[in-house]
């Protein structure tokens, strides 16, 4: 999910959905969009959207409840993926294999989809476990029987 009001989320979260769906087809994942900062706080607060791109300045605002997420409240998230100035951000309680999944197909995807290098994504905070157990290349964490 991307909001209008975060402008470049947008278009590049098509991008990252076409990506996705090449690499990984059984996820048929679809860019959403949000009309504003409420309406992103709100379905990601209530679990209705599991990853949402925010650029960098707003993520960290969701995160501490501060600029365009004051009157709202902060959220807690995990970052899945960097992109420059773009963060892909997923829920607390994103299925650590669903994690490794998405940064295995952006890692596989990184040239066309103009990801930052795992090396630098590595070192940022607030890492999904699920994503740092693929950038550091470790085999997928095994699927819960009742998948």
């Amino acid at each position: 999910m991307s909001t209008i009001q975060d402008e470049p989320t947008y278009p590049f979260s098509k991008k990252l959905v076409a990506v996705i769906n090449e690499v990984l087809p059984h996820a048929s994942a679809r860019p959403a969009r949000a009309k504003h900062f409420q309406r992103v706080h709100s379905l990601f607060s209530t679990k209705q959207m599991k990853v949402m791109l925010l650029s960098r300045s707003n993520a960290v605002a969701a995160f501490n409840g501060k600029g365009p997420f004051a009157e709202y409240g902060s959220l807690d998230f995990r970052l899945l993926y960097q992109f420059g100035d773009l963060q892909l951000l997923g829920q607390v309680d994103f299925p650590d294999q669903f994690a490794w999944l998405v940064t295995d197909a952006v890692m596989r995807a990184q040239s066309i989809i103009e990801a930052d290098a795992p090396e630098v994504v590595i070192q940022l905070p607030n890492l999904h476990p699920g994503t740092l157990i693929a950038l550091k290349n470790e085999p997928m964490p095994p699927l819960p029987e009742a998948m």
